[in-house]
């Protein structure tokens, strides 16, 4: 292994780290990380520049065989770089695939970034992993620990700098705080050139950091686009003008002798190219925004410089390597995240801990008060379905729809205390909120008929007709004919399949179902008979 030295530049002021109580847990997570990079630095040493770096530890040859067809192959003809750039960020939240489809058709997540960071150093390579920003998108309680587990994956992944995206600095300025303040003599990772927590004269990060690797000195920054900050409303957080923050740092870094520069620009790639021009010394300039994936050959600024875009949802990543003194001095590579990286055990033990954390909270503790449904009405239950429309009932028992809550309790770790899992997995939640409606599914303790993804998920609440048609309300017939009505969802004409099939999107979004077309889904869960919609 070739670790990352941070270092001082001649000349430069040192950068104060921010006063932190080194609590029992922050000092039982620094003890863990120093041993496991000791385990990991014997690793290493003994692996050497094995193999090129293209796949992570234990996964199989059919495996890596299928991905390389499917995606690409990786670092072909790069040989051992002097030191490599690891580049993530625009996270967004997806700390995981959420494997509703099978995680193997997915992107992304921070077990495999891991395993992709963990296979170049085994193999040798010197790796400076930097990482845009934008973990959350969310705000809320949920994101706010989302937001702290991801930044000690990070953390433990030994990322070098990390900037700020606009939906991080939604977040309340002292659970920031909390998440990437220094701990201990560690100092963090999180740095940004025009962003202050609690104050830019507060440091509690620094504005820039230069690391020693591979005999190069690389120097990092951030800023967050002026067009961001405009939408930040956080009087707790200062932001400074993107171009004049970085005039005092880009001047410092001058003097720092450094081989490399790079910037983490949050900000539209415009605004990005326009920084770049004003500060033609980064030749590594990270852009946010762009097309969904990253472009195969990094575009050339016209100071010479290299722009990376990262595409979205941390579903790729993008290695730059450094080989000065040869005809190709930087490479780069789009790496997708795909199922050849395998899963880093510490990652699914730290996912497991944000799902326990999660189920601890409860619906209650992360904020969630259930509304109205736009009909106003309430949940009766897949079941209450069963007595009239048997049929359409047997085909929902065969299919995957009913035990849709059973796949998030048999994951690994178990998501059913998510709500970002639980809105399609049950009945009586917004899928695209996160939320749950009056009367839907709280937990199987309270609400156990109104597990997995049921009948009214597509038809809509149906309490009142059950009612009715059980008897135990009276209605006129109009009365019992509208609400009948109500539910009805019909093929037969274009305007009723677009409706059936934005119910399915829903849930079967880009995200979670990639590959879904709904003529080739519906054969499954067809359940229409000759005498009722």
């Amino acid at each position: 292994m070739h670790p990352a030295k941070t270092t001082h530049c001649p000349g430069l002021p040192r950068q104060p780290l921010a006063p932190r109580r080194v609590d029992a847990v922050a000092a039982g997570r620094l003890t863990m990380r120093l041993a496991a990079l000791l385990v990991f630095t014997a690793i290493s040493a003994s692996a050497g520049s094995a193999a090129t770096p293209d796949h992570g530890v234990g996964v199989s040859d059919e495996v890596v065989t299928e991905f390389q067809q499917r995606n690409g192959r990786l670092f072909e003809n790069w040989g051992v770089p002097r030191a490599v750039l690891a580049i993530t960020g625009e996270l967004d939240g997806y700390i995981e695939p959420c494997g509703c489809t099978g995680k193997e058709n997915q992107k992304g997540g921070l077990s495999r970034r891991q395993n992709f960071l963990d296979a170049m150093r085994t193999a040798g390579w010197p790796v400076v992993a930097v990482d845009l920003g934008s973990q959350v998108k969310r705000f809320g309680r949920q994101a706010e620990v989302k937001y702290q587990s991801i930044a000690d994956g990070l953390r433990q992944m030994g990322y070098s700098g990390i900037g700020f995206g606009p939906a991080d600095l939604r977040l309340p300025a002292e659970e920031l705080v909390a998440a990437v303040a220094s701990v201990g003599t560690e100092p963090t990772p999180f740095l940004s050139a025009n962003v202050g927590l609690l104050g830019l004269d507060a440091n509690i990060t620094p504005r820039f950091r230069v690391v020693e690797i591979g005999g190069l000195r690389v120097g990092i920054t951030a800023v967050l686009g002026d067009g961001k900050a405009d939408g930040i409303r956080n009087d707790a957080i200062e932001i400074a003008p993107a171009e004049s923050a970085l005039a005092k740092v880009a001047g410092l870094l001058q003097q720092g002798n450094c081989d490399h520069q790079v910037l983490l620009s949050w900000a539209t790639p415009e605004e990005t190219r326009s920084l770049a021009a004003a500060y033609p010394q980064f030749d590594i300039v990270v852009t946010a925004g762009g097309a969904d994936e990253p472009p195969a050959q990094l575009p050339e600024l016209p100071s010479g410089g290299r722009l990376v875009e990262l595409g979205h949802k941390g579903m790729y990543a993008v290695a730059v390597g450094f080989f000065p003194g040869s005809d190709q001095p930087i490479r780069s590579q789009r790496v997708p995240l795909d199922a050849r990286w395998g899963e880093a055990r510490e990652m699914i033990k730290l996912l497991a801990s944000y799902q326990r954390q999660l189920e601890s909270l409860g619906l209650e503790g992360l904020g969630l008060s259930a509304m109205r449904h736009p009909t106003g009405r309430r949940f009766a239950g897949s079941a209450a379905c069963s007595d009239c429309h048997d049929y359409a009932y047997e085909v929902w028992e065969g299919s995957s729809h009913a035990y849709a809550l059973t796949t998030l309790e048999e994951q690994d770790p178990r998501r059913d205390g998510d709500p970002e899992c639980l809105s399609c997995h049950v009945v009586g939640w917004a899928p695209q909120r996160f939320e749950p409606f009056e009367g839907g599914f709280l937990s199987m303790a309270k609400t156990p008929h109104l597990a997995h993804n049921g009948c009214e998920n597509c038809h809509g609440p149906a309490a009142a007709h059950a009612a009715v048609e059980r008897g135990d309300v009276r209605a006129t017939q109009a009365e019992r004919d509208r609400l009948r009505e109500e539910l009805v969802l019909t093929l037969d004409t274009p305007e009723g399949k677009q409706r059936a099939v934005n119910n399915c999107l829903e849930c079967h979004d880009l995200d979670n179902s990639p590959q879904f077309d709904f003529d080739e889904y519906w054969p499954s869960v067809d359940h229409s008979e000759d005498d009722e919609e």
